[in-house]
């Protein structure tokens, strides 16, 4: 799996930048915020996490959060518009113009905030769209690949397309229609319009279906909660427009998952039986997942992710665990080398000792049988290095025919 190479083209500038005065407690300003937003009627529902100073606000699952900063005696409010699209972008605006605070002019490069002209508003987007589509075109003439436009950091998918983007892969025929004809292109932005009609929340949708769910039956709660989410949309989207094009294979597949007997559920399955089986999603496939201390590695898109308290990114299914630390190896002389970092790291035994090398990195592993609550287990453990640069990874599963995966999983370690 390629890098992904996210593109923001230099040449149009995004997002809301908007400062206003203040003076108080920022604390009890923030946690203002998130109470009386929090009381609003939205959906998805706002969720702000105040850090310090800074409110960190989930308006939609395609944008990054909305940074909220009071200190120094002025409230600074940074948002990306560009990922979600010019709905979102007048969402953003309005609700900042609905807090109590009096914004300075000014902040918002497509000029929309004092304009409300919403056709220019759509010719930034077409325009920061072609210059994307012109980007890629041109690196990847240079034999660059594994594109990503507007996606958010710290995940790549697998997919056939040329660069990925929030509503699926896109092929060069529609980079080149794109640059040619921006208005080609709306379909990635996953909310175009400004109001909160049935392609509303058929993006909502969508977004959830491509970059969040994972193809199965629900292990946690948070992720039965984004099988509700988008069971709800796609109901939603159906009542505003029946006539709407809508992920009924994918409807019907998670409703399964649910296993809910509903109006819906009979509805979806009726719709899907001549569609075939669902083909959105890039946790159908292997993503590359970014770690600690500039690790990443391979894992198949299913598996439900946390980071523990100690740092540690963790991984699992029913049959699979995949757990991941790293540290730098620091000395008062010379820089450590990849050897010297490797023998300053416990011994590994187990049944089977594997060893891997690639460019420059240099690791080694134990693959032992081992008994957990009775049940009979495979784990490998493993230690890679490069230069001063450690990572410390566990894969434990049930299958024995899962040791390739687990062999191949550890072998897509790498670092940047």
């Amino acid at each position: 799996m390629s890098r992904a190479t996210t593109c923001y083209p230099a040449r149009v500038s995004t997002g809301l930048h908007l400062e206003a005065p203040f003076s108080g407690d920022a604390e009890a300003l923030l946690d203002g915020i998130v109470e009386e937003l929090s009381g609003r009627s939205l959906d998805p529902p706002a969720r702000g996490e105040v850090e310090g100073a800074t409110l960190y606000l989930e308006l939609h699952p395609a944008a990054e959060p909305v940074m909220i900063e009071a200190r120094d005696g002025r409230v600074v409010l940074r948002a990306n518009t560009i990922t979600a699209g010019p709905g979102y972008h007048r969402f953003v605006v309005e609700i900042a113009e609905s807090l109590d605070l009096t914004w300075a002019a000014g902040g918002d490069p497509s000029e929309w905030r004092e304009s409300r002209d919403d056709a220019a508003l759509d010719a930034f987007f077409l325009d920061w769209l072609s210059a994307g589509a012109a980007q890629i075109i041109e690196l990847a003439s240079e034999g660059m690949s594994g594109f990503a436009l507007a996606m958010p950091a710290g995940v790549a998918f697998d997919h056939d397309g040329v660069v990925a983007t929030q509503l699926g892969p896109r092929s060069m025929a529609w980079l080149e229609a794109v640059r040619r004809e921006p208005a080609d292109g709306v379909d990635v932005f996953p909310w175009w319009g400004p109001a909160k009609d049935a392609g509303y929340f058929r993006g909502l949708a969508l977004t959830e279906a491509w970059r969040t769910i994972r193809w199965r039956a629900p292990l946690i709660d948070e992720e039965r909660a984004a099988l509700e989410r988008f069971a709800t949309w796609t109901e939603k989207a159906h009542g505003l427009d029946p006539e709407l094009d809508l992920p009924w294979a994918e409807q019907s597949e998670i409703l399964t998952y649910l296993e809910e007997s509903s109006l819906r559920a009979t509805r979806a399955h009726l719709k899907a039986q001549e569609l075939g089986e669902g083909q959105i999603g890039y946790r159908r496939r292997h993503v590359r997942v970014e770690l600690s201390g500039g690790w990443h590695l391979s894992v198949p898109g299913e598996l439900a992710e946390r980071w523990d308290e100690r740092g540690t990114w963790v991984g699992w299914d029913e049959s699979r665990s995949v757990f991941f630390n790293s540290f730098t190896a620091e000395t008062d002389g010379p820089t450590p080398s990849t050897q010297h970092t490797l023998s300053t790291m416990p011994p590994l035994e187990g049944d089977e000792l594997l060893e891997l090398e690639r460019d420059e990195l240099r690791g080694i592993a134990a693959l032992s049988e081992i008994e957990e609550d009775g049940r009979p287990l495979h784990r490998l453990e493993a230690h890679a290095a490069i230069g001063p640069h450690a990572a410390i990874g566990t894969l434990v599963f049930s299958e024995p025919g899962d040791r390739e995966w687990a062999l191949a999983t550890w072998g897509s370690l790498g670092r940047d």
